[in-house]
């Protein structure tokens, strides 16, 4: 579970030049293809559920 900075920092980690944004990952959550919650003002989500949205795995 990560907050959609985390998960990004983790992608851009693996993959300097990637075209991941935030707004695709909110994109993705709002699509319901990954699973995710609200907590306070942040959005949590399930890591595994978006590197498997991106194939990445």
């Amino acid at each position: 579970m990560r907050t959609i900075n985390e998960a990004l920092a983790l992608i851009k980690k693996q993959d300097l030049d990637t075209a991941v944004t935030y707004n695709f990952i909110r994109g993705l959550m709002k699509e319901n293809r990954i699973r995710h919650f609200r907590s306070g003002s942040r959005y949590i989500l399930n890591f595994d559920d978006l590197l498997t949205a991106l194939k990445m795995d």
